[in-house]
């Protein structure tokens, strides 16, 4: 009887071995593949089932069709009362590819450096100004090119960053360095500009430069402003720096067109203005090469300085024959 039993037994054992072996081979029947199917239907993709978003104006990737339509969305938009009286509609109409990153910002302020009225603004998101204070910039027109060109940056830019340079020393474009402090004044608004790193709006030790083209590049304010400017200011936050009408006249005779937006109808330009074009590169060669060979000819015309003084002892001479004579 135990014999039996045992046999039953390892039979049962066997029999167990084989079906958990046909299991881990893969091998099923239709009725369990068909209530695999049933529990575990095929899955969908993502997209399929979340619903596509659909860009509105405000967000990064959202574009209008034309200005027409950006200027209907601050006519009538959701923020359509936020946006009236304010510099918006202007901006949207003269610079619409400013106008719709201001839109698109999640920032709360955006600056504008004004070379016209030699002012920096400080608006709203909606363009509302909230603070302006007089400056200076850099004494030389147009916008920057080079190192050394003491010229302030043109465009469309962003804040780097904010800065105590309460001990910062200034260095020339030679590369000396000054000892004297304070230069930059207690803070330094770096702006974030593709070809240089060495542009902010700052404080500065000559308070009676502002108002006036003096700078080598920056924008000084009066120590007292830049304070104030910076606790309003935060890294990213947009920044304009728009020509005045002499930076703009340089700009078309070397071949550029900034774009420009006035900040008050007395900056707008003139009609005439408006329908002036940069120079071509082949008028600029042209130019230059006329310049060159009016040079030349300056060079070549100009009195020789040895036959100047050589004149110059024969008429002491004869002077001096006339004095005797008279004598």
């Amino acid at each position: 009887m135990n014999l039996l039993l045992h046999k039953a037994s390892v039979i049962s054992m066997l029999a167990g071995l084989m079906i958990a072996s046909a299991g881990c081979s893969g091998r099923k029947n239709h009725t369990s593949q068909a209530a695999d199917e049933s529990i575990y239907p095929q899955e969908q993709s993502i997209d399929s089932i979340k619903e596509e978003r659909v860009p509105v104006p405000g967000d990064s990737d959202y574009t209008f069709e034309d200005p027409e339509a950006m200027g209907e969305y601050l006519d009538s938009g959701e923020n359509a009362m936020h946006y009236k009286g304010g510099i918006m509609n202007t901006i949207a109409e003269c610079v619409p590819e400013y106008a719709e990153k201001l839109i698109a910002s999640k920032y709360s302020r955006f600056i504008v450096v004004d070379k016209a009225s030699m002012r920096v603004l400080l608006y709203d998101r909606y363009g509302h100004i909230e603070k302006e204070y007089d400056m200076a910039c850099a004494k030389n027109y147009g916008t920057k090119h080079k190192k050394a060109d003491s010229r302030t940056p043109e465009g469309f830019f962003s804040v780097e960053g904010i800065y105590n340079s309460t001990d910062w020393l200034y260095t020339d474009d030679d590369g000396v360095t000054s000892k004297k402090k304070g230069q930059f004044g207690p803070r330094f608004i770096r702006i974030k500009i593709p070809t240089t790193s060495q542009i902010g709006i700052h404080g500065t030790c000559s308070p009676w430069s502002i108002g006036h083209r003096t700078s080598h590049g920056c924008i000084r304010l009066t120590n007292e402003n830049i304070l104030e400017l910076v606790e309003l200011v935060e890294p990213g936050m947009p920044v304009i720096i728009l020509p005045g009408k002499r930076d703009r006249a340089v700009n078309r005779e070397e071949g550029y067109k900034i774009p420009y937006f006035p900040t008050a109808p007395k900056y707008a330009m003139s009609e005439s203005e408006k329908s002036m074009n940069p120079k071509t590169k082949e008028e600029i060669a042209k130019a230059e090469e006329e310049a060159a060979r009016l040079e030349e000819h300056l060079h070549e015309t100009a009195p020789d300085p040895e036959h100047n003084n050589h004149e110059e002892e024969v008429r002491h001479e004869s002077e001096e024959i006339i004095l005797k004579d008279s004598i």
